[in-house]
């Protein structure tokens, strides 16, 4: 009995074994690349649910593949010193998963391309541009205001972009699903912040030892990283199947979004106004296989330009040139653009968005006309 249960076992361990190998050989990857909980990340970093993990390192092949590098504050980037380079030009980008771009190599992402673009901006002649990447997947405008607030300015940026998106994220929309703080306004008209995810199960589970212990393993097995994303899909497919609540609750939580929203924008917008550092808002074009058709209505684009008007900040929106580019080329801008979804930029899409915000934003930095920096129609 013991001769045949250790033969199964040894038959069991060849076969992870031989699939082990085979992912590593067909090039999968899934490496998690953010930690809850806020001992599990940099201490410099305010409480925020979750965070990039840092010095994070694995391949990423769900959309592309890509190498991914995290520098010690969990971020895509390269590292940054607290004090500026003298006579440095530092631009920074907050922003979700568009930003922290872990599809494309770092390099490729579109802030690296646009501090590229940006030094040959006339304005900035002579001064060596620093852009630093502070998008963190899923996080929403509420993590974005206090990432900025409590880490970002420490760093004393020349100017900030806000990246958004022209559709709503499910996590922040609802709250349940994006364990995190909120912004909330108290009966007394002050601004506070909500921790109470950090009562939940949830949270609990997922700032737990044994799950910080389980990600650090799975840095060591493609077969655990698909293990851990399998799982996590059985569970986003379950949420969509759930019961749908009544119209007027999902009105509810909309409205409650959209309060929320502009509430923790604002806040954003006062604070820089504060410290004197200008900013500008963008957001991800969409374009890719529906790009001959004319643009529809699009509400939540037009909130945020709203957003940023009331606020006095430029809002720069590329989608015409990104339906241009994609007309001319026949290049898609995302993964999975042929089927119309909204994966993420690719590297071709990077490439075009960094170079078309350096455009807008050189004329801002009291630079000249800009048309040397708009992307070139390049096939992919």
């Amino acid at each position: 009995m013991l001769i045949g249960a250790g033969a199964t076992l040894a038959g069991a361990a060849v076969a992870l074994g031989a699939i082990e190998l085979g992912m590593r050989a067909v090039g999968y990857g899934s490496v998690l690349t953010v930690v809850y909980g806020r001992a599990h990340y940099n201490p410099d970093l305010p409480e925020l649910g979750y965070a990039g993990r840092p010095f994070a390192r694995g391949i990423e092949s769900n959309e592309g593949g890509a190498d991914v590098a995290f520098n010690s504050h969990g971020f895509h980037d390269i590292e940054h010193a607290r004090a500026k380079p003298p006579g440095a030009f530092r631009l920074m980008v907050v922003g979700n998963s568009f930003t922290a771009a872990i599809q494309v190599a770092r390099r490729d992402g579109f802030v690296s391309q646009l501090g590229e673009a940006l030094g040959q901006c006339p304005a900035l002649a002579g001064r060596p541009v620093e852009a630093v990447n502070l998008g963190v997947g899923g996080y929403t405008i509420h993590q974005e205001y206090l990432l900025l607030r409590d880490y970002g300015l420490t760093l004393k940026p020349d100017f900030v972009v806000l990246q958004t998106n022209s559709f709503v994220v499910p996590g922040d929309l609802d709250p349940k699903l994006n364990l995190s703080p909120r912004l909330r306004r108290d009966a007394d008209g002050k601004v506070s912040v909500d921790y109470s995810y950090e009562d939940t199960p949830q949270y609990r589970a997922k700032s737990s030892d044994f799950a910080v212990w389980l990600q650090n393993f799975s840095d060591r097995s493609r077969l655990v990283q698909y293990a851990i994303q399998y799982r996590q899909i059985m569970r986003d497919i379950a949420a969509e199947g759930a019961p749908e609540g009544a119209p007027e609750d999902e009105a509810a939580l909309y409205r409650s979004f959209q309060q929320g929203r502009d509430l923790a924008f604002g806040e954003m917008a006062e604070l820089l106004r504060e410290k004197n550092i200008p900013f500008a808002v963008t957001i991800v074009p969409d374009a890719d296989a529906e790009s001959a058709r004319p643009l529809g209505p699009e509400p939540v684009r037009d909130q945020w330009r709203q957003l940023a008007q009331k606020a006095g900040a430029p809002f720069i929106d590329v989608e015409d040139e990104a339906r241009a580019q994609v007309r001319a080329t026949g290049a898609y801008l995302h993964y999975l653009g042929a089927n119309g979804a909204s994966g993420h930029l690719d590297r071709v899409g990077n490439a075009f968005f960094g170079k078309a915000l350096a455009a807008r934003l050189c004329p801002l930095l009291g630079g000249e006309s800009s048309a040397s920096l708009a992307p070139k129609f390049a096939a992919q």
